[in-house]
């Protein structure tokens, strides 16, 4: 094979990985989230220990109306935790378990996922993972207009705006 051979085949090969990895501009617009948000609620994970809820809950309340925009390479928001200048995102599910990193407790997983209204019929829950450089969320999707996240140790509600 001649070096424009290769080269052209190389090219085919990282333009194939980068639209299978959900990266593109195209994954992103059919990602679910791209659009206008606002937090909604937000309460302390099912795995914080009792004595120090009082104080998640205050942390959680002042981002409750936050609005957040997903567009399709980043994320704008006032807060500067949250906003992202080159997002990459992934399209995926998850099984109860796996939820929030993992960090339902064990043996009330599925409980939980149905009290904050995660579960589907399949098991899996469609979420979307957010990869900024620097930080990484994954939003799990209650229905097309609300999304779930959680952020040291507080479970934000989204709603589309």
């Amino acid at each position: 094979m001649t070096e424009t051979g290769k080269l052209a085949s190389m090219s085919a090969l990282l333009l194939a990985l980068v639209a299978g990895t959900g990266g593109g501009a195209a994954a992103a617009e059919t990602n679910g989230l791209i659009g206008r948000w606002s937090i909604v609620e937000a309460v302390p994970g099912p795995w914080v220990r009792s004595k120090e809820r009082n104080a998640l809950n205050e942390h959680g309340r002042r981002l409750v109306d936050t609005e957040i925009v997903f567009e399709a390479g980043a994320i704008v928001s006032k807060n500067q935790g949250l906003a992202c200048k080159r997002a990459m995102y992934q399209t995926g599910t998850y099984p109860t378990d796996a939820l929030f990193r993992g960090s339902l407790p064990d043996g009330s997983q599925d409980r939980i996922a149905r009290e904050l209204g995660l579960t589907r019929s399949s098991g899996d829950v469609p979420s979307v993972d957010v990869d900024c450089g620097g930080g990484h969320f994954t939003y799990h999707l209650r229905d097309r207009n609300t999304a779930l996240f959680a952020w040291d140790d507080v479970i934000y509600t989204l709603k589309r705006r």
